[in-house]
């Protein structure tokens, strides 16, 4: 390397050395905290709670500050605050508000108790939405503060080490609050509000390094125009921005009202979804336009605050370009973030298990993505960064395809079988191990126990995986009884097992006037009690060491019900297995099968399971460190383009345009990432993701082009 080149990489790094850089990294980290508080915290938290899952999809527009912040970019833009304007200047006061309203709503979600009925859900619901609208708006002024802290050249730098700092609140939202959930006792099937609660005020807190950050740094200097209007022309602004947002909000659902139900056929469902977006922008944008003109506003102000921005964008690029530049920034991130929206479902999917995905993603993962941002912002630091850009959409489509590769190292799966009674029933599983099968209730309620069976590999060497199940039968007639599932999937402890397991069942057949006031498991001289719903069912955690010490290989359930005549209480045995040696890899689970009444007799009954085997934990490694690698890379060169298509004149509002355009249609599409990969697999799903990266490369050649073209003109005028 000769002595240019190599002062060259010095001073690309030095870069990263800057105080500048060292800013972005802590309010990177105040960023990253809020959007996985949002979505898989929140999710993992209303799954413990048993909230279904068609009312947890209500939660997706929490996230829609963060598709639609352009709308109300202006108004930070435009709008001074009171006071804190004065004291703080612009980017900062604004900064301030959001990150207290952010830790305002995390408060909020923390005092809510999802699993109380409505009321709790919807307060919840509305914690969340604060959460998503105020995180998006600190990201505006984030990015603003960015652009305009220091020159282009050092945008790169200062984008990788934002996106360092956003991983790390990442890792602390998302690992470190589970961590904190799990250590204050709450778990699957044994959830604990107060652990949740304790775990988001813990959250709250921890936005303090935020606010830390915004009172200790400087205003950037800025030279622009700024045009203060009276207090009035200000609050009637932001009069016509509410009535816009709620008036979408109602166009949204009265046009969702008439669309049909097609959920089997995503791509339509898609197409209807997005026509159902853009009636009620279209709805939206129309009453707003009347109000402007009917006077309800300031129409120069109007005009500086939303029309301006997009005027300038254009007239500086022209309008071909100006479109093949945001048809790009659309579709940039499509293939990453289509393969991510489903990537935990298929890890658990694939029987990776929590501390697997856990380890693999929220810490490999996040390491590489930041080895990849930090990659990404010294090569677009060093070289042309569309270059690099093109480079990143290589890998971000290609790296996809290694998903498959994890899939195919488990092995093969034949037919499910299931016999009852005598008789035999079959059902073929998905990519996966899922199956799931009609069975006459007849055959049922004559068996005592079902057996289920199916074969691996390739014929060879198949093996003969089989399970039985005991039905819970209606023979319990009226007497009181408690159900007690097996322990762990197969009833079997194994002498090595760890962590903790959780012990369930349910109370049937109680009569009007009878309630369960207490399940108490009693395993090994020690005594669980166990947390009650009110349809009786019960769950509690119960060490594995405590079970693996069991002498007796059985467990004691007491039972007290209330009733007019006193306190019944019964004692229900359990008794499961201990293997000295590990855990077999391959097995078959079947879902808890329901009671099964003699009226029932004509009907049928699914039955559903999974076949577990194993599969790579190399190729998971390796399919997750090169995915978040290549995510890194493309993330850090893409911001760094991004900032500089924006004018220093409309930083946060062009800025939020991009970002948001950026994230809007691989999100809408993401929703449906289940209901496709249910129509077509995993495979083909992974493969139509790699494929639709393919035409982005084009895209980024023609505006590597264009871009050249208008620069020369430029340089000519």
């Amino acid at each position: 390397m000769s002595s240019t080149s190599a002062s060259r990489w010095r001073e690309s790094l030095a870069v990263f050395y800057d105080r500048r850089a060292l800013i972005m990294l802590f309010l990177g980290f105040s960023a990253g905290i809020p959007i996985l508080l949002i979505f898989s915290s929140l999710s993992l938290w209303l799954g413990e709670a048993g909230i279904d899952k068609k009312a947890v999809t209500f939660f997706s527009w929490a996230a829609l500050g963060y598709s639609f912040k352009f709308v109300w970019a202006p108004l930070v833009d435009a709008l001074p605050i009171p006071l804190l304007t004065r004291m703080l200047g612009r980017r900062r006061a604004w900064l301030l508000v959001a990150q207290l309203l952010i830790m305002t709503a995390i408060c909020i979600m923390a005092m809510s108790d999802p699993s109380q009925g409505e009321s709790g859900l919807m307060m919840m619901a509305a914690g969340a939405v604060l959460l998503g609208f105020s995180a998006a708006t600190q990201d505006i002024v984030i990015d603003a503060y960015r652009i305009e802290l220091a020159p282009a050249e050092m945008q790169s730098a200062l984008a990788a080490t934002y996106n360092a700092g956003y991983r790390i609140g990442m890792i602390v939202a998302g690992a470190g609050a589970l961590f904190l959930a799990a250590g204050f006792g709450t778990a699957k099937g044994n959830y604990i509000y107060q652990a949740w609660q304790s775990t988001y005020l813990i959250m709250a807190a921890v936005m303090l390094v935020g606010v830390v950050t915004t009172l200790v740094v400087r205003e950037p200097v800025v030279e622009r125009k700024l045009t203060y209007y009276k207090k009035i022309d200000y609050l009637r602004l932001v009069m016509v921005f509410l009535i816009g947002v709620v008036t979408f909000v109602f166009g949204f659902v009265q046009f969702g009202a008439l669309l049909p139900d097609i959920k089997d056929a995503p791509l339509q469902m898609f197409l209807l979804e997005a026509l159902r977006f853009l009636s009620a922008t279209l709805l939206a944008g129309m009453v707003g336009y009347f109000l402007v003109k009917g006077g309800a506003v300031n129409r120069t102000m109007a005009y500086e605050t939303w029309v301006a921005p997009l005027v300038d964008f254009f007239k500086r690029y022209g309008v071909r370009l100006a479109l093949t530049l945001l048809l790009l920034i659309g579709f940039f991130r499509i293939s990453d973030i289509l393969s991510g929206v489903i990537s935990n479902v298929y890890y658990q999917d694939l029987n990776f298990t929590k501390e697997q995905i856990a380890t693999a993603v929220k810490v490999y993962g996040v390491l590489f993505t930041l080895v990849g941002g930090f990659l990404g912002g010294l090569l677009a630091q060093r070289f042309n960064v569309i270059k690099i850009m093109f480079l990143g959409a290589v890998l971000a489509s290609s790296t996809n395809l290694i998903f498959i590769g994890l899939l195919k190292s488990g092995d093969s799966i034949g037919t499910i079988t299931l016999q009852a009674n005598g008789e035999s029933f079959s059902a073929a599983p998905n990519d996966v191990g899922d199956w799931q099968m009609s069975v006459p209730n007849q055959a049922l309620l004559a068996a005592e126990q079902v057996q289920v069976s199916s074969t691996i590999g390739d014929g060879t060497s198949a093996q003969l995986l089989q399970r039985e199940k005991t039905l819970a039968v209606a023979s319990l007639g009226g007497e009181v009884a408690n159900y007690v599932e097996d322990v762990t999937t197969d009833n079997v402890i194994s002498s090595n097992e760890d962590g903790d397991i959780v012990l369930a069942g349910r109370v049937y057949n109680l009569a009007a006037q009878q309630t369960v006031s207490q399940v108490q498991v009693q395993v090994n001289q020690q005594e669980f009690v166990a947390k009650l719903q009110d349809d009786g069912a019960w769950s509690t955690v119960v060490p594995a060491q405590v079970l693996t010490a069991q002498s007796r290989y059985e467990l004691s359930v007491l039972t007290t019900i209330q009733q007019p005549q006193g306190e019944l209480t019964f004692a229900t045995l359990k008794q499961f297995d201990r293997a000295d040696s590990e855990r077999s890899a391959y097995s078959i689970e079947v879902d808890a099968l329901p009671i099964i009444e003699q009226q029932q007799l004509q009907g049928q009954t699914e039955i559903s399971g999974k076949v577990i085997v194993p599969y790579s934990n190399g190729w998971l490694y390796f399919a997750i460190i090169m995915d978040n690698l290549a995510s890194g890379l493309a993330g850090a060169a893409f911001i760094a383009f991004l900032s500089s298509l924006t004018s220093m004149s409309f930083t946060a509002v062009q800025y939020a345009l991009f970002s948001s355009l950026m994230t809007l249609t691989p999100k809408l599409l993401g929703g449906y990432s289940g209901s496709i990969v249910a129509a077509i697999g995993y495979p083909q799903f992974f493969t139509m993701t790699a494929l639709v990266g393919l035409p982005i490369l084009v895209l980024i050649v023609l505006v590597q082009s264009a871009l050249k073209k208008h620069e020369q003109t430029e340089s000519t005028k």
